[in-house]
Protein backbone atom coordinates (compact mmCIF):
# COMPACT_ATOMS: atom_id res chain seq x y z
CA UNK A 1 0.00 0.00 0.00
CA UNK A 2 1.33 3.22 -0.85
CA UNK A 3 2.27 5.55 2.00
CA UNK A 4 0.00 8.37 2.84
CA UNK A 5 0.96 12.04 1.75
CA UNK A 6 2.18 14.26 4.51
CA UNK A 7 2.10 17.63 2.21
CA UNK A 8 -1.03 19.58 1.65
CA UNK A 9 -2.13 20.30 -1.70
CA UNK A 10 -2.15 24.05 -3.24
CA UNK A 11 -2.65 24.04 -7.13
CA UNK A 12 -1.69 28.13 -7.25
CA UNK A 13 2.45 27.33 -5.65
CA UNK A 14 3.66 26.26 -9.14
CA UNK A 15 3.18 30.05 -9.43
CA UNK A 16 6.41 30.66 -7.18
CA UNK A 17 8.31 27.47 -8.69
CA UNK A 18 10.98 30.11 -10.98
CA UNK A 19 11.67 32.47 -8.31
CA UNK A 20 12.48 29.00 -6.46
CA UNK A 21 14.53 26.99 -9.06
CA UNK A 22 16.76 29.32 -10.15
CA UNK A 23 18.51 29.25 -6.20
CA UNK A 24 20.06 25.79 -7.98
CA UNK A 25 21.22 27.74 -10.59
CA UNK A 26 23.50 29.91 -8.17
CA UNK A 27 24.18 26.77 -6.23
CA UNK A 28 25.49 24.36 -8.86
CA UNK A 29 27.37 27.25 -10.88
CA UNK A 30 29.68 28.31 -7.53
CA UNK A 31 29.99 24.63 -7.12
CA UNK A 32 31.26 23.89 -10.50
CA UNK A 33 33.26 26.09 -10.99
CA UNK A 34 35.08 25.43 -7.56
CA UNK A 35 35.59 21.64 -9.09
CA UNK A 36 36.43 22.25 -12.17
CA UNK A 37 39.56 24.23 -11.63
CA UNK A 38 40.38 24.02 -8.22
CA UNK A 39 43.13 21.28 -9.18
CA UNK A 40 44.70 23.29 -12.09
CA UNK A 41 45.18 25.93 -9.43
CA UNK A 42 46.78 24.31 -7.13
CA UNK A 43 48.63 21.80 -9.22
CA UNK A 44 48.32 22.93 -13.16
CA UNK A 45 51.48 20.34 -13.18
CA UNK A 46 53.12 21.14 -16.66
CA UNK A 47 51.59 23.92 -18.17
CA UNK A 48 52.43 26.53 -20.85
CA UNK A 49 51.65 29.80 -18.27
CA UNK A 50 54.09 28.88 -15.64
CA UNK A 51 51.97 28.04 -12.91
CA UNK A 52 53.19 27.17 -10.04
CA UNK A 53 52.68 24.13 -8.18
CA UNK A 54 51.04 24.88 -4.46
CA UNK A 55 50.13 21.30 -3.52
CA UNK A 56 50.29 18.47 -4.81
CA UNK A 57 47.27 16.78 -6.75
CA UNK A 58 47.41 13.64 -4.29
CA UNK A 59 47.27 16.39 -1.19
CA UNK A 60 44.76 18.70 -3.15
CA UNK A 61 42.42 15.10 -3.34
CA UNK A 62 42.93 14.82 0.73
CA UNK A 63 41.99 17.82 1.62
CA UNK A 64 39.03 18.11 -0.68
CA UNK A 65 38.14 14.85 1.28
CA UNK A 66 38.74 15.80 4.65
CA UNK A 67 37.07 19.10 3.81
CA UNK A 68 33.78 17.66 2.23
CA UNK A 69 33.65 15.22 5.65
CA UNK A 70 33.57 18.44 7.50
CA UNK A 71 30.96 19.42 5.57
CA UNK A 72 28.64 16.31 5.26
CA UNK A 73 28.81 16.37 9.25
CA UNK A 74 26.73 19.57 9.35
CA UNK A 75 23.91 18.88 6.72
CA UNK A 76 21.96 16.20 9.35
CA UNK A 77 22.60 19.00 11.94
CA UNK A 78 21.43 21.74 9.31
CA UNK A 79 18.22 19.96 8.66
CA UNK A 80 17.38 19.01 11.65
CA UNK A 81 18.04 23.44 13.00
CA UNK A 82 15.60 23.55 10.34
CA UNK A 83 13.00 21.73 10.42
CA UNK A 84 12.84 23.20 14.42
CA UNK A 85 12.87 26.65 13.45
CA UNK A 86 9.86 29.07 13.52
CA UNK A 87 9.42 32.33 12.78
CA UNK A 88 7.67 34.72 10.24
CA UNK A 89 10.64 34.06 7.21
CA UNK A 90 9.42 30.13 7.92
CA UNK A 91 11.52 27.53 8.54
CA UNK A 92 13.65 27.65 5.11
CA UNK A 93 14.43 30.88 3.81
CA UNK A 94 16.79 32.16 7.35
CA UNK A 95 19.45 29.62 6.31
CA UNK A 96 19.22 30.19 2.71
CA UNK A 97 19.98 34.57 3.68
CA UNK A 98 22.91 33.19 6.25
CA UNK A 99 24.69 30.75 4.37
CA UNK A 100 25.18 32.86 0.72
CA UNK A 101 28.07 35.38 1.42
CA UNK A 102 30.07 32.76 3.31
CA UNK A 103 29.61 30.68 0.51
CA UNK A 104 30.77 33.53 -2.22
CA UNK A 105 33.81 35.40 -0.34
CA UNK A 106 35.67 31.54 0.63
CA UNK A 107 35.23 30.56 -3.01
CA UNK A 108 37.09 34.01 -3.89
CA UNK A 109 39.89 33.51 -1.58
CA UNK A 110 40.33 29.62 -2.56
CA UNK A 111 41.63 31.36 -6.19
CA UNK A 112 44.15 33.84 -3.83
CA UNK A 113 46.62 31.85 -1.72
CA UNK A 114 48.68 33.84 0.24
CA UNK A 115 51.78 31.95 -0.46
CA UNK A 116 53.14 30.66 -3.80
CA UNK A 117 55.99 28.46 -3.03
CA UNK A 118 54.70 24.42 -2.68
CA UNK A 119 54.59 24.43 1.16
CA UNK A 120 52.21 23.19 4.43
CA UNK A 121 50.91 26.83 4.34
CA UNK A 122 49.50 26.12 1.37
CA UNK A 123 47.51 23.06 2.41
CA UNK A 124 46.64 24.37 5.25
CA UNK A 125 44.81 27.53 3.64
CA UNK A 126 43.38 25.43 0.91
CA UNK A 127 41.95 23.17 3.88
CA UNK A 128 40.33 26.13 5.78
CA UNK A 129 38.46 27.65 2.98
CA UNK A 130 37.10 24.85 1.72
CA UNK A 131 35.59 23.87 4.74
CA UNK A 132 34.02 27.13 5.35
CA UNK A 133 32.50 26.92 1.83
CA UNK A 134 31.45 23.51 2.39
CA UNK A 135 29.88 24.30 5.40
CA UNK A 136 28.11 27.66 4.12
CA UNK A 137 27.36 24.98 0.66
CA UNK A 138 25.54 22.60 3.10
CA UNK A 139 23.81 25.54 5.50
CA UNK A 140 22.20 26.29 1.70
CA UNK A 141 21.33 23.15 0.40
CA UNK A 142 19.50 21.28 2.98
CA UNK A 143 17.05 24.04 3.59
CA UNK A 144 16.89 24.63 -0.01
CA UNK A 145 15.96 20.69 -0.97
CA UNK A 146 13.75 20.28 2.00
CA UNK A 147 11.38 23.42 0.53
CA UNK A 148 10.52 21.10 -2.30
CA UNK A 149 8.05 18.84 -1.06
CA UNK A 150 6.06 21.69 0.59
CA UNK A 151 6.22 23.68 -3.04
CA UNK A 152 4.97 20.37 -5.01
CA UNK A 153 2.46 18.58 -3.08
CA UNK A 154 1.39 15.71 -6.50
CA UNK A 155 3.58 13.21 -8.02
CA UNK A 156 3.95 14.76 -11.13
CA UNK A 157 4.50 17.88 -9.84
CA UNK A 158 7.58 16.73 -7.99
CA UNK A 159 8.72 15.18 -11.12
CA UNK A 160 8.00 18.45 -13.05
CA UNK A 161 9.74 20.97 -10.39
CA UNK A 162 12.57 18.30 -10.17
CA UNK A 163 13.21 18.57 -13.68
CA UNK A 164 12.97 22.63 -13.29
CA UNK A 165 15.64 22.10 -10.49
CA UNK A 166 17.75 19.37 -12.99
CA UNK A 167 17.21 22.14 -15.69
CA UNK A 168 18.77 25.17 -13.55
CA UNK A 169 21.11 22.88 -12.15
CA UNK A 170 22.50 21.89 -15.69
CA UNK A 171 22.70 25.22 -16.33
CA UNK A 172 24.73 26.14 -13.42
CA UNK A 173 27.28 22.94 -14.15
CA UNK A 174 27.43 24.30 -17.38
CA UNK A 175 27.89 27.93 -16.75
CA UNK A 176 30.68 26.88 -14.15
CA UNK A 177 32.17 23.88 -15.75
CA UNK A 178 32.76 25.90 -18.74
CA UNK A 179 32.67 28.96 -17.96
CA UNK A 180 35.20 29.01 -15.24
CA UNK A 181 38.24 27.91 -17.68
CA UNK A 182 37.00 30.34 -20.13
CA UNK A 183 37.08 33.16 -17.94
CA UNK A 184 40.75 31.70 -16.83
CA UNK A 185 42.21 32.48 -19.76
CA UNK A 186 40.37 35.91 -20.75
CA UNK A 187 40.54 37.33 -16.82
CA UNK A 188 43.04 35.69 -15.03
CA UNK A 189 41.83 33.39 -11.73
CA UNK A 190 40.77 37.07 -10.28
CA UNK A 191 38.48 38.01 -12.94
CA UNK A 192 36.75 34.34 -13.05
CA UNK A 193 35.95 34.30 -9.04
CA UNK A 194 34.74 37.91 -9.45
CA UNK A 195 32.52 37.14 -11.47
CA UNK A 196 31.14 34.12 -10.58
CA UNK A 197 30.30 35.28 -7.17
CA UNK A 198 28.39 37.81 -7.96
CA UNK A 199 26.51 36.12 -10.28
CA UNK A 200 26.07 33.32 -7.77
CA UNK A 201 25.04 35.43 -5.15
CA UNK A 202 22.22 37.11 -6.67
CA UNK A 203 20.78 34.02 -8.41
CA UNK A 204 21.46 32.12 -4.87
CA UNK A 205 19.32 35.19 -3.17
CA UNK A 206 16.49 35.16 -5.21
CA UNK A 207 14.82 32.14 -4.03
CA UNK A 208 14.14 34.44 -1.03
CA UNK A 209 10.99 36.61 -2.92
CA UNK A 210 9.15 33.10 -2.83
CA UNK A 211 6.74 33.01 0.36
CA UNK A 212 7.20 30.57 2.55
CA UNK A 213 4.26 28.65 4.53
CA UNK A 214 4.80 29.65 7.90
CA UNK A 215 3.50 26.24 9.60
CA UNK A 216 2.86 25.74 13.08
CA UNK A 217 5.77 24.82 15.38
CA UNK A 218 6.68 20.75 14.88
CA UNK A 219 8.57 18.67 17.42
CA UNK A 220 10.79 16.34 15.72
CA UNK A 221 12.43 13.52 17.57
CA UNK A 222 16.34 14.22 18.93
CA UNK A 223 18.78 14.51 16.30
CA UNK A 224 20.22 11.46 16.91
CA UNK A 225 16.75 9.32 17.14
CA UNK A 226 15.48 10.88 13.71
CA UNK A 227 19.14 9.72 11.76
CA UNK A 228 18.71 6.33 13.31
CA UNK A 229 14.90 5.98 12.27
CA UNK A 230 15.92 7.64 8.76
CA UNK A 231 18.68 4.54 8.14
CA UNK A 232 15.74 2.04 9.45
CA UNK A 233 13.71 3.28 6.83
CA UNK A 234 14.13 0.52 3.74
CA UNK A 235 13.36 3.02 0.71
CA UNK A 236 15.96 5.00 1.88
CA UNK A 237 18.71 3.07 2.78
CA UNK A 238 19.59 2.12 -1.27
CA UNK A 239 18.17 4.99 -2.41
CA UNK A 240 20.72 7.23 -0.83
CA UNK A 241 23.52 4.41 -1.47
CA UNK A 242 23.12 4.57 -5.35
CA UNK A 243 22.69 8.34 -5.32
CA UNK A 244 25.96 8.68 -2.95
CA UNK A 245 27.71 6.18 -6.27
CA UNK A 246 26.68 8.14 -8.55
CA UNK A 247 28.22 11.43 -6.97
CA UNK A 248 31.35 9.51 -6.79
CA UNK A 249 31.08 8.99 -10.65
CA UNK A 250 30.15 12.69 -11.40
CA UNK A 251 32.29 14.51 -9.06
CA UNK A 252 35.34 12.37 -11.28
CA UNK A 253 33.90 14.22 -14.02
CA UNK A 254 33.38 17.39 -12.79
CA UNK A 255 36.98 17.55 -11.94
CA UNK A 256 38.86 15.87 -14.80
CA UNK A 257 38.06 17.71 -17.82
CA UNK A 258 40.97 20.31 -18.03
CA UNK A 259 43.08 16.97 -17.97
CA UNK A 260 41.17 15.68 -20.49
CA UNK A 261 42.11 18.50 -22.71
CA UNK A 262 45.64 18.70 -22.08
CA UNK A 263 46.38 14.85 -21.45
CA UNK A 264 44.44 13.16 -23.95
CA UNK A 265 43.45 15.91 -26.68
CA UNK A 266 46.14 17.95 -26.73
CA UNK A 267 44.93 21.06 -26.17
CA UNK A 268 45.21 23.88 -24.03
CA UNK A 269 42.93 24.42 -20.57
CA UNK A 270 40.18 26.52 -22.28
CA UNK A 271 39.34 23.71 -24.68
CA UNK A 272 37.62 21.74 -21.42
CA UNK A 273 34.98 24.15 -21.67
CA UNK A 274 33.73 22.78 -24.69
CA UNK A 275 33.99 19.33 -23.38
CA UNK A 276 32.08 20.12 -20.41
CA UNK A 277 29.54 21.67 -22.72
CA UNK A 278 29.25 18.20 -24.33
CA UNK A 279 28.71 16.42 -21.82
CA UNK A 280 25.68 18.85 -20.58
CA UNK A 281 24.44 18.95 -23.57
CA UNK A 282 24.09 15.31 -24.11
CA UNK A 283 22.83 15.30 -20.56
CA UNK A 284 20.38 17.85 -21.94
CA UNK A 285 19.40 15.76 -24.33
CA UNK A 286 18.57 13.24 -22.14
CA UNK A 287 15.80 14.76 -19.97
CA UNK A 288 13.59 15.10 -22.98
CA UNK A 289 12.47 11.58 -22.52
CA UNK A 290 11.98 11.33 -18.79
CA UNK A 291 8.86 12.64 -18.07
CA UNK A 292 7.31 9.82 -20.63
CA UNK A 293 9.66 7.28 -19.39
CA UNK A 294 8.76 8.02 -15.89
CA UNK A 295 5.17 7.81 -16.14
CA UNK A 296 5.37 4.62 -18.59
CA UNK A 297 8.23 2.63 -15.90
CA UNK A 298 8.56 4.58 -12.78
CA UNK A 299 11.19 6.92 -11.42
CA UNK A 300 13.20 3.77 -9.80
CA UNK A 301 13.61 2.14 -13.35
CA UNK A 302 13.89 4.99 -15.35
CA UNK A 303 16.81 6.33 -12.65
CA UNK A 304 18.66 2.10 -13.32
CA UNK A 305 18.45 2.64 -17.12
CA UNK A 306 20.24 6.27 -16.93
CA UNK A 307 22.90 4.84 -14.66
CA UNK A 308 23.80 2.06 -16.91
CA UNK A 309 24.05 4.12 -19.46
CA UNK A 310 26.44 6.67 -18.12
CA UNK A 311 28.24 3.70 -16.79
CA UNK A 312 28.63 1.59 -20.25
CA UNK A 313 29.37 4.83 -21.90
CA UNK A 314 32.32 6.06 -19.41
CA UNK A 315 33.79 2.68 -19.71
CA UNK A 316 33.28 2.53 -23.93
CA UNK A 317 34.78 6.27 -23.99
CA UNK A 318 37.97 4.55 -21.53
CA UNK A 319 38.31 2.35 -24.06
CA UNK A 320 38.36 4.55 -26.76
CA UNK A 321 40.79 6.84 -25.47
CA UNK A 322 43.10 4.14 -26.20
CA UNK A 323 42.25 3.54 -29.56
CA UNK A 324 41.32 7.14 -31.19
CA UNK A 325 44.14 9.13 -29.39
CA UNK A 326 43.25 12.57 -29.89
CA UNK A 327 41.09 12.77 -32.20
CA UNK A 328 39.15 15.79 -31.22
CA UNK A 329 36.14 14.83 -33.93
CA UNK A 330 35.09 11.75 -32.36
CA UNK A 331 35.56 12.56 -29.11
CA UNK A 332 32.82 15.31 -30.02
CA UNK A 333 30.67 12.40 -31.21
CA UNK A 334 31.32 10.01 -28.45
CA UNK A 335 30.90 12.52 -25.09
CA UNK A 336 27.51 13.58 -25.50
CA UNK A 337 26.05 10.39 -26.63
CA UNK A 338 27.44 8.92 -23.15
CA UNK A 339 26.28 11.38 -21.43
CA UNK A 340 22.73 11.43 -22.37
CA UNK A 341 22.29 8.93 -19.24
CA UNK A 342 22.95 11.82 -16.75
CA UNK A 343 19.77 13.07 -17.35
CA UNK A 344 18.03 10.64 -15.08
CA UNK A 345 20.66 11.62 -12.12
CA UNK A 346 20.44 15.42 -12.45
CA UNK A 347 16.35 15.29 -12.05
CA UNK A 348 15.37 11.71 -10.03
CA UNK A 349 16.91 11.93 -6.76
CA UNK A 350 15.31 14.91 -6.16
CA UNK A 351 12.05 13.74 -7.32
CA UNK A 352 12.43 10.44 -5.41
CA UNK A 353 13.64 11.94 -2.82
CA UNK A 354 9.35 13.04 -0.85
CA UNK A 355 8.68 9.49 -1.56
CA UNK A 356 11.15 8.86 0.58
CA UNK A 357 9.92 10.66 3.33
CA UNK A 358 6.48 9.79 3.08
CA UNK A 359 7.66 5.60 2.97
CA UNK A 360 8.58 6.55 6.93
CA UNK A 361 5.22 7.12 8.40
CA UNK A 362 6.92 7.60 11.98
CA UNK A 363 8.97 10.78 11.01
CA UNK A 364 7.37 11.53 8.17
CA UNK A 365 6.94 15.93 7.26
CA UNK A 366 8.07 16.15 10.83
CA UNK A 367 12.08 15.68 10.23
CA UNK A 368 11.61 16.14 6.30
CA UNK A 369 15.05 18.23 6.32
CA UNK A 370 16.86 15.80 8.86
CA UNK A 371 16.32 12.77 5.92
CA UNK A 372 17.89 15.75 3.46
CA UNK A 373 20.51 16.38 5.79
CA UNK A 374 20.97 12.63 6.10
CA UNK A 375 21.17 12.39 2.37
CA UNK A 376 23.32 15.20 1.72
CA UNK A 377 26.02 13.83 4.87
CA UNK A 378 26.13 10.57 2.64
CA UNK A 379 26.78 12.75 -1.11
CA UNK A 380 29.17 15.02 0.80
CA UNK A 381 31.16 11.79 1.55
CA UNK A 382 30.79 10.53 -1.74
CA UNK A 383 31.78 13.57 -2.93
CA UNK A 384 34.94 13.89 -0.93
CA UNK A 385 35.65 10.15 -2.00
CA UNK A 386 35.51 10.94 -5.68
CA UNK A 387 37.81 14.12 -5.30
CA UNK A 388 40.48 11.87 -3.07
CA UNK A 389 39.99 8.56 -6.08
CA UNK A 390 40.40 11.34 -9.03
CA UNK A 391 43.68 13.32 -7.01
CA UNK A 392 45.42 9.85 -6.32
CA UNK A 393 44.38 8.55 -9.93
CA UNK A 394 45.76 11.50 -11.84
CA UNK A 395 48.90 11.41 -9.57
CA UNK A 396 49.53 8.07 -12.02
CA UNK A 397 49.90 10.30 -14.97
CA UNK A 398 48.21 13.39 -16.51
CA UNK A 399 50.03 14.25 -19.52
CA UNK A 400 50.32 14.06 -22.80
CA UNK A 401 53.39 11.37 -22.15
CA UNK A 402 51.94 10.27 -19.42
CA UNK A 403 48.18 10.40 -19.36
CA UNK A 404 47.06 6.32 -17.51
CA UNK A 405 45.69 8.45 -14.49
CA UNK A 406 43.44 10.35 -16.80
CA UNK A 407 42.23 6.82 -18.44
CA UNK A 408 41.65 5.34 -15.35
CA UNK A 409 39.41 7.84 -13.63
CA UNK A 410 37.61 7.49 -16.79
CA UNK A 411 37.08 4.07 -16.03
CA UNK A 412 36.15 5.06 -12.10
CA UNK A 413 33.38 6.77 -12.82
CA UNK A 414 31.88 4.34 -15.05
CA UNK A 415 32.33 1.67 -12.56
CA UNK A 416 30.68 3.81 -9.94
CA UNK A 417 27.50 4.50 -12.11
CA UNK A 418 27.00 0.80 -12.68
CA UNK A 419 27.26 0.40 -8.77
CA UNK A 420 24.82 3.02 -8.39
CA UNK A 421 22.52 1.21 -10.44
CA UNK A 422 22.99 -2.15 -8.93
CA UNK A 423 22.10 -1.00 -5.90
CA UNK A 424 18.64 0.81 -6.79
CA UNK A 425 17.47 -3.20 -7.35
CA UNK A 426 16.57 -3.05 -3.70
CA UNK A 427 14.11 -0.22 -3.79
CA UNK A 428 10.98 -0.69 -2.43
CA UNK A 429 9.04 1.61 -5.09
CA UNK A 430 7.78 1.88 -8.91
CA UNK A 431 6.45 5.02 -8.29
Amino acid sequence: MAPMSFYPKNDRLPVVWPAYAIGFFGLFLIKSALMSVILYRYDPGPNAVQLPILVSAAVVGIVAFISRIVGAILQPVAGYCSDRTQGVWGKRRPFLAGSTLPMAISFVLLFKPVITPETTGNSLYLLALLCVFHLAFSLYQVPYLAWLPELATQNQQRVMLAKWLAITSLLGTAAGGAGAPWLIEQYDFGGMTAIVALVSVVTLLLPLMAPEHVAPMSHPPALLVSLQKSWQNVAFRPYVLSVSAAWIATTILGICPPFFAIALLRQNIGFSAWLNLLVLAGAAAGMIGIKPLVKRFGKRKVLQISMVWSGVGLLLLTLASWWIGDSVALWMVLLPVGSVGLAGFFVLPNAMMPDVVEYDLDLGKSAQAVYFGSRGLFVEVSVGLGALIVGLLLSLGRTVDQPLGVQLSLAAAGVFSLVSAGLLSAYPMDK
